[in-house]
């Protein structure tokens, strides 16, 4: 990986009833949220410290929360 690279890592997760490979790709100030090689949302952490999601594919609160706690086991 190339040093202006953003950092990126990926994990299995169960998503509408499949297993899906999800990519976390950290930007700046959201993470880009990819399933099985496709674009789903972007998410970020608000001052609370509450996982939200900011673009794409309307995703239930638990997966949101489920990829957030995995940004944070990761990079925080």
């Amino acid at each position: 990986m190339m040093e202006d690279q953003n950092p990126t890592f990926s994990f299995e997760l169960d998503y509408a009833g499949e297993k899906v490979r999800c990519r976390v790709n950290m930007q700046a100030q959201s993470c880009e949220i990819l399933f099985d090689g496709r674009f789903i949302a972007t998410i970020a952490l608000t001052g609370d410290a509450t996982w939200i999601q900011e673009s794409g594919v309307t995703l239930p609160d638990s997966i949101i929360e489920e990829i957030g706690l995995r940004v944070e086991s990761e990079y925080l």
